[in-house]
């Protein structure tokens, strides 16, 4: 399962995880920094996440909460949620038009996850998959999530009592998967195919929500919003880089080959396939959070190299030169209070 673009995932996949650990009272902040994620990225659900870092970071909180922490999550915040996946939802009337609208528009939500709805007598099966090489652990954390939220869908009204009918992931390696049959209700048994899968019936597919259906403010057609950007290399490296300087510091090769799930090596040599490397595209990046900042705002130029992370006005205005070929106090030509 190579990849050939940095996997990303929308991070409202993190906000039922988010709103529990606030909700707990959890280290939120913390346990964020050690997973590589700065704290500011929690009130964009649209803003893309390396999916490497958002499954880490599912991992660390399994480890301090324990292996059934994704179906408790999910007990606590479900599927509405989930940014447009949670809008879908709550525009459908039924669990089935849900489940449809969903895998139609999942290429918006993750670039490396595929989510299927086959219908078969008598029911139907929801399946996930990962396409990105995870170790046992990490598929049980992430797939128990994952089927949680599945099941949410049917049970977003508060209905009781039994609503699915086979759950199927992969065990975990100490723990198996005998302690997550009271979370589902049902038999919960090793996939064969790698993929998580939910088994459920007619009568709880086509059960009419009970809350009245909220309609979309969006068109949701293929194509809008495609979370692997433009499809290169470079390209999804540079949709993230937002949030890795936000971090303070700069990302290293090393990391971000983890995050793309490939060697540092490969990594530079597909960027340089690319006539890219990213040193250049942090440079670039840079640059045009400047010019941004500086046209947009009104703030001083030295609080803006401060903002930048530049020590010194004088350092951070040789690098705009270097960027635009002006000083800083060309790109506010008109404005007052620069200083």
């Amino acid at each position: 399962m190579a990849t050939t673009t940095l996997p990303l995932v929308r991070a409202a996949a993190a906000f039922p995880l988010l709103i529990w650990l606030r909700d707990q009272g959890r280290p939120l902040d913390l346990l964020l920094q050690d997973a590589g994620l700065p704290a500011g990225f929690v009130g964009d659900p649209d803003q893309p996440l390396p999916l490497q870092a958002a499954i880490e970071f599912l991992r660390a909180v399994a480890h301090a909460e324990g292996p059934d922490i994704g179906c408790r999550v999910v007990a606590h915040a479900g599927v509405d949620q989930i940014g447009l996946i949670g809008q879908l939802v709550r525009a459908s009337r039924t669990p089935r038009e849900a489940f449809q609208l969903v895998t139609r528009a999942f290429f918006h939500h993750g670039s490396h996850e595929v989510l299927t709805f086959t219908p078969h007598p008598g029911g139907a099966t929801v399946r996930h998959v990962f396409r990105v090489p995870l170790d046992d652990e990490a598929l049980f954390i992430t797939q128990q999530f994952t089927a949680a939220l599945i099941a949410s869908v049917v049970t977003r009204d508060g209905l009781g009592g039994p609503v699915v009918e086979r759950v199927e992931f992969t065990p975990h390696p100490a723990f198996g998967l005998a302690l997550l049959e009271p979370h589902f209700g049902c038999p919960v048994s090793p996939t064969l195919t790698g993929a998580a899968a939910v088994t459920l019936s007619d009568a709880m597919l086509d059960r009419p929500y009970a809350q009245p259906r909220i309609p979309l403010d969006q068109q949701v057609t293929e194509g809008c919003a495609v979370i692997r950007g433009d499809g290169t290399l470079a390209g999804s490296i540079r949709t993230v880089l937002p949030l890795l300087l936000a971090r303070g510091g700069e990302p290293t090769l090393a990391e971000v080959a983890r995050f793309a799930y490939m060697s540092t090596r490969t990594l530079q040599r597909r960027l340089t396939a690319e006539g890219a490397s990213l040193s250049r595209l942090i440079e670039q990046e840079r640059a045009a959070r400047a010019v941004a900042l500086l046209t947009a705002s009104t703030s001083p130029v030295q609080e803006v190299a401060a903002e930048m992370g530049y020590g010194s006005g004088a350092s951070f205005t040789r690098a705009v030169r270097r960027w635009t070929s002006a000083p800083p106090t060309h790109l506010r030509k008109g404005r007052s209070g620069d200083g």
